[in-house]
């Protein structure tokens, strides 16, 4: 066949054309995929805000400070209005490139800044993402509560097909925001500032003193010489990288968690090893008696553990019950038990646990019907009665209490005893018996509940008296309060808990959830929100273990408010 017929057929034309089409979107899927692909990179992300005029504190000390550290933030550098969530990156990602940021959301890129730059550059390992938290009291809030965190962010580039959703996790200054960072610090309970006074200024002078960072004197006012130790104590431990960034010199937060961290690290260094005695010496032994001799004892630092050491350390374990004479096992040895007796009289002597006579306020005077008895198989009684009641709490006990000993309750001991680790499986010696080991279990968890009773009562008292004066103090000229026009009810006083909340919940009562536990003593987060997220989760958990409502974390239904827990926390709002 001649060659020239074959190319002018048009049946070949027709499949020439088909295969250059198909190369052809072959190659934009490529390219396309090439330019939308998606990729994990690390980057370290700080935030700001936006002051205003008349905020309780501002960062630098002032609002002018603040707004040359922050700048005025009503547009971004590409036009768009701030809001919270939008992110300012360096010149390399172009305006609209969109990124997953763990704990903000979905964002885009929308803004510059001159201390976001790429790795490499001002001593940075990673490129730099700011991210904007909002206006006044409440961004600043946030903006301190985030500080400055290395994280994996996805980059997906410019995709109109991806939706910004910026989340925040509850936005309200969420809790995931702090759950890393705000410990429930035992010295600096609040932030310090340039500019304020006071004893907790006096204290952070001291500790500044102490660690190297503050030559002045311990005159109780967050000066000039106070903020600059600040920031050189915050650049020592990579808080912020220059007196220029954001939360420089301001004693916020993530410096309050650190600086105790450092404290604590220092005390502990000074503590002696365990596990120390007869004919032993060195620095282990000099520490030992330092510590003894600082609590009292007569004891020499010879750093030899001679018989005045001896006698000194079964002084101490008889004083504190470790040993009751001379021939027990252990008696004048430095072992593991005397070891922690001896950090808590410490921590107590140092007055590291110093707090305001209000938040220490503790009830030591709780009595309670604690078991006395060893039971077993076969017994009968109310103690049987009583312990079959207990279980029940725990849900371990599924039948009503009998008051005899039979094969239910000795499998639902065997749980309970598994569950605090007292034995590993029912084979094990002592498995379904209520004996000394086990009797401590359940009396601990007994004194426990009944304190933590007291503590609420007294916290819920003194909330109601709260509550009543300021109802008085809202009463308008025009309500007049009589028999006839009492004081209305807030809707706090009518509302109980109806519905079931649990990790990622939101809405109002997941906020008056907060409220109530932190009236009661178990919400550790510095603010409340709308989210119930893992702060709002443990101090369910925490409620529910003094309520003897779970045993454990591992228990069903731990963390989550469910009926029984509703009907409990109910009865006490």
């Amino acid at each position: 066949m001649d060659i020239r017929q074959i190319q002018i057929n048009p049946h070949y034309k027709q499949v020439k054309l088909t295969i250059l089409i198909i190369i052809g979107l072959l190659s934009y899927f490529i390219l396309y995929d090439i330019a939308h692909a998606s990729y994990v990179q690390t980057f370290t992300i700080s935030a700001y805000y936006s002051p205003i005029p008349g905020q309780n504190k501002y960062v630098t000390g002032s609002y002018e400070g603040d707004i040359r550290l922050n700048g005025g933030g009503v547009h971004s550098a590409d036009g768009t209005p701030v809001y919270p969530g939008m992110i300012a990156a360096p010149s390399s990602y172009a305006f609209g490139t969109k990124m997953s940021i763990p704990g903000i959301g979905i964002v885009a890129v929308h803004d510059r800044g001159g201390a976001i730059v790429h790795s490499g550059q001002r001593g940075n390992s990673f490129d730099r993402l700011d991210v904007w938290m909002g206006y006044g009291d409440a961004g600043l809030g946030r903006a301190l509560s985030w500080g400055k965190r290395t994280v994996s962010v996805t980059v997906y580039g410019i995709d109109p097909n991806i939706e910004e959703n910026v989340y925040l996790e509850g936005f309200e200054i969420a809790e995931s925001f702090v759950r890393n960072i705000i410990v429930q610090q035992k010295i600096f309970k609040e932030d310090l500032w340039y500019g304020v006074s006071g004893d907790k200024v006096g204290i952070l002078q001291d500790y500044l003193i102490e660690l190297g960072y503050y030559k002045g004197k311990t005159d109780k006012f967050y000066g000039d010489a106070v903020y600059k130790a600040v920031i050189a104590f915050q650049i020592d431990q990579g808080i912020v990288d220059n007196q220029e960034e954001f939360g420089a010199g301001y004693f916020g937060p993530q410096t309050r968690s650190k600086i105790e961290a450092v404290i604590d690290k220092r005390k502990k260094e000074n503590l002696p090893a365990s596990n120390l005695g007869r004919d032993d010496s060195g620095d282990e032994v000099k520490k030992l008696q330092e510590a003894l001799k600082k609590l009292g004892y007569d004891i020499e630092v010879s750093g030899i553990y001679d018989e005045k050491t001896i006698d000194a350390v079964f002084e101490f374990q008889k004083e504190n019950e470790i040993v009751d004479q001379e021939e027990d096992l252990g008696a004048g040895y430095f072992g593991p038990k005397t070891f922690t007796k001896l950090v808590e009289k410490l921590a107590a002597f140092n007055g590291e646990n110093t707090v305001e006579i209000e938040d220490a306020k503790v009830i030591t005077t709780v009595s309670y019907n604690a078991f006395t008895k060893n039971l077993k198989l076969g017994d009968k009684g109310e103690d049987v009665k009583r312990l079959q009641q207990e279980l029940k709490k725990f849900n371990l006990f599924r039948t009503e209490p009998t008051g005899y000993y039979g094969e239910v309750t000795q499998h639902a001991l065997a749980k309970f005893q598994q569950k605090k680790g007292i034995i590993e499986d029912i084979e094990n010696p002592g498995s379904g018996t209520f004996g000394p080991k086990t009797r401590d279990s359940i009396n601990s968890i007994l004194g426990y509940r009944e304190n933590t009773k007291a503590l609420i009562a007294d916290k819920t008292n003194k909330f109601n008296s709260e509550k009543v004066l300021i109802a008085d103090t809202t009463t308008t000229i025009n309500e007049t309060v009589t028999a006839e026009n009492p004081v209305k009810e807030t809707v706090a006083d009518k509302i109980a808990f109806n519905i079931e909340l649990s990790l990622g919940s939101t809405g109002d009562q997941v906020k008056m959830l907060q409220e109530n536990l932190k009236k009661l003593g178990f919400y550790k987060g510095s603010l409340t929100s709308d989210y119930f997220g893992e702060i709002t989760k443990d101090a369910v958990i925490a409620f529910q273990k003094a309520n003897g409502i779970i045993l454990s974390e591992e228990d069903e239904g731990a963390g989550l408010l469910g009926p029984k827990t509703r009907e409990v926390l109910n009865s006490l709002i």
